[in-house]
Order: structure tokens, then sequence, then C-alpha cells
């Protein structure tokens, strides 16, 4: 596959400024209106999340899309686990410690804000990177958090970010009345019950969940074609209707 997605632009961000040692980082940007960071999942910029965020974007938005690694169009399933760069981002962040993906990701929001303009900006975490969402709530520029199957190897409950960034997510939650979007399947071993309990125990009514029955994983990008029409229209428009509340409205 080419490094290059049709209808997206690429560029290098320089996330050295914002933490030492990252470098540059490959974004794929493509659509026109609010901004939307799309963070992709473990088995990578897989063509199902290429297509997401061409949807996303179809729905007026303009969708950035950080390769995280690897290559995009490409599904790598659970190698990544196994690779130092993967293990560092993922595996620390898990673990309730500092990510060092978490800093430049806010410089990445805060540039797509400057860029886009409007309200503000959304993050959509999918499965390890799930959290990433409340991690970029650091920044003021984040105003619509999405966590889709928030996953983690580490404990079924805990949020597994830094306490500080926690507590300020909650705190902006309650302050700002920035609701907090959570999707998961009901039968998911891997972002069980238990982890959306102490997401509705921090936020209260402020988290917004929406479960599907079955034993599937990947909401919104492999598994999505697999759930039946009505429960595809209630998840698209549980999504979208909360971007455009949070970003249009």
């Amino acid at each position: 596959m080419t490094a290059d997605l049709d209808g997206f632009k690429r560029f290098a961000f320089d996330a050295e400024a914002a933490s030492p040692g990252a470098g540059e980082k490959t974004i794929y940007r493509r659509g026109r209106g609010p901004a939307v960071i799309l963070l992709h999942e473990l088995p990578g910029m897989t063509p199902e999340c290429v297509d997401l965020a061409r949807k996303i974007t179809d729905e007026g938005y303009c969708v950035y899309m950080p390769l995280m690694f690897g290559k995009p169009n490409q599904n790598y399933g659970l190698a990544p686990l196994s690779w130092p760069c993967v293990w560092r981002e993922f595996s620390v962040l898990s673990r309730r410690g500092k990510s060092p993906a978490a800093d430049w990701l806010r410089a990445l929001a805060r540039q797509a804000h400057a860029e886009q303009g409007g309200k503000g900006v959304a993050a959509i975490g999918m499965c390890f990177t799930g959290r990433f969402a409340l991690s970029l709530m650091m920044d003021a520029a984040l105003i619509a958090p999405v966590l889709s199957q928030p996953a983690s190897s580490y404990s079924h409950s805990a949020p597994g970010i830094p306490r500080a960034e926690w507590d300020n997510a909650v705190r902006r939650s309650k302050d700002e009345n920035i609701p907090v979007l959570g999707l998961r399947f009901a039968g998911d071993k891997f972002c069980r019950k238990e982890r959306f309990d102490s997401l509705r125990d921090g936020f209260g009514e402020r988290f917004r969940a929406v479960e599907i029955e079955g034993a599937g994983h990947s909401v919104l990008t492999m598994d999505f074609k697999s759930l039946d029409e009505p429960e595809r229209t209630r998840v698209w428009s549980a999504l979208m209707g909360f971007l455009n509340e949070r970003l249009k409205g």
C-alpha cells in the first residue's frame, strides 16, 4: 500500500517541540470544518479506521489522523504489543504513568484548533488509545472527548491515565459541563463493564454510555459493519449527535 491515502493531505508534525525525543510525526488530514483528532487502535491505521475518517469528514469535519506506528492501511493485529515504540506509548499509559505521546497530541490539538477555528476540538480514542481523549483534556481546546472501547492491559476499571490528568478531566467536565461519550460492546472482554462503571463514578450524568449487545470490540471500525442496521444507525447517530452538539451547536 502507498504511504499516501487518497483524499488525505499528509504532513509532518514537529512533535519534538512538545515532547523531547518524539521527533516528527506523520499526520493525515482530510475535510473542512471543526477539527477531530482520530486516534487509531492497536492493530494500526487499518482500512476501517481510514474509512471512519472519511465518513466523519463527509459530515462536515476536518479529521487529523496521526500515524502512531506502522504504515497506513495496514492491520497488524496484536503484533504491535511486541514493538518497543508501542510498548512505551501504550503500556506506560495503561499503568497510569505519563504517556510520551500525550504532550505532542495536545500540541497537535492546539494546532488543529488554530487551523480550523470554531468552538474547540474533538478527540476519538479507540481501544488502547481510548483514554488519550481524557488526557487531551489537559488542553482547553479539547471539548469533545470520545472513548470507544477504552481498553487496558493493567486493570478492567482504572482509567489508566495519570491522576493529575484524570482529576483535570473530571474537574473540567463538572466546571465547564463537558460531557464524555463512551461506546462499548456489552460482552467486550477487553473493555468490561467495570471500566464504564468507573467513568460513571467519575463523570456522573455527564458520561454518556452507548452499549451494544454482543461480544464485539471495535465499535466504530472492524465490528461496525457487523451490526444490524438499527444498531449502526444508533451508534452513528450518537457519535454525530455528540460532535454536532459540542463543536457546531
